[in-house]
């Protein structure tokens, strides 16, 4: 039984993606996530209080929109059930282990796909499906290092398990994203400036130990999925490798600040709601300009790249074709 209050009306809430010519063969997007995909669900589902407007303008955890947003247009139509602070296992996990069960009232993946069945979305023939989550359940695994191996497992297990029930769904072209590189974020490299310098850790700890464990995940999540049965196409963004790219070639993208949160730097943080040159938006988002080079990298990704596809990659200084591939 999902306990939160957002069943009730959340699929009226659910954004329709709007029109702008199909990518490839593919004629919707429907999307699964947290934060990073969050279009808007959890801000209309607290009646515009979270996340703050006058720091986040659209009702995204960003200063604009997220990739999934800027995907959405290029798509006939779609449905997005990504939200805020969602983890691939139920927070906190009830003893019963009833993953559907949701006691912090934002619907997780399992929680989410319940929705997708109860929302029945009429979609075309040829649906991409996005699945990106573990970044919160990571997150909170790193406070914990002795139980951290058990979280990534779990979280691996349910991302695995929910990406069988959505094949088995007949979402059968499914694109699941790994994580980018916690040790980057300006949530870990704060922390580990803190404790070096109250003699908490050495130098440099927290941050190798965020990149071990984000590392440790998107292998296992890898692999776990080369498990599945062969009901439809998975495919695994390596969002880590994406974005040490872009941090690597930070100049030539435009930005001129790979590692402070903007709203935390500038003395009127909400000047961020524009362009001010930060990877980051916040202590763990990307701003809407880092989330425009995901979009353009599952572009890439999922389709071969046509002339006018060439044309939009070097747009961008030439990113995603001098991008390491793996």
């Amino acid at each position: 039984m999902i306990r939160n209050i957002l069943l009730a009306g959340v699929t009226a809430m659910l954004p329709t993606l709007g029109s702008a010519g199909p990518i490839g063969p593919f004629s919707d997007l429907v999307v699964f996530g947290d934060s990073l995909s969050d279009p808007g669900n959890i801000f209309a589902s607290t009646l515009g209080t979270i996340p703050d407007p006058t720091l986040y303008p659209d009702g995204q955890f960003t200063n604009g929109d997220t990739w999934a947003s800027q995907l959405g247009a290029n798509f006939t139509s779609g449905t997005n059930f990504a939200f805020g602070g969602a983890r691939a296992v139920a927070n906190p996990e009830p003893a019963g282990g009833d993953t559907d069960d949701n006691t912090d009232n934002i619907p997780d993946f399992a929680a989410q796909r319940t929705l997708f069945g109860l929302q029945s979305p009429s979609l075309g023939p040829n649906p991409l499906t996005a699945v990106w989550f573990g970044g919160n359940d990571l997150r909170a695994g790193l406070t914990d290092p002795a139980n951290l191996g058990a979280v990534i497992s779990t979280a691996v297990t349910e991302i695995v398990t929910g990406v069988g029930d959505l094949l088995s769904r007949g979402l059968t072209d499914i694109l699941v994203f790994g994580l980018p590189n916690l040790g980057r974020i300006p949530e870990v490299t704060s922390l580990d400036a803190f404790l070096a310098v109250s003699g908490q850790a050495n130098p440099g700890d927290t941050i190798a130990g965020a990149t071990f464990a984000t590392q440790g995940f998107n292998a296992a999540l890898q692999g776990a999925l080369s498990t599945l049965p062969p009901l439809g196409n998975v495919q695994f963004l390596d969002t880590f490798a994406l974005f040490e790219d872009i941090l690597a070639d930070a100049d030539a993208l435009g930005f001129t600040n790979t590692t402070d949160a903007c709203i935390l730097s500038l003395a009127d943080p909400t000047d961020c709601t524009t362009d001010q040159g930060f990877v980051f938006h916040d202590s763990i988002h990307p701003t809407e300009k880092a989330h425009a080079l995901i979009a353009q990298e599952v572009r890439a990704v999922v389709v071969p790249l046509p002339a006018g596809g060439l044309l939009l990659l070097t747009a961008l200084g030439g990113f995603a074709l001098l991008r390491r591939r793996t």
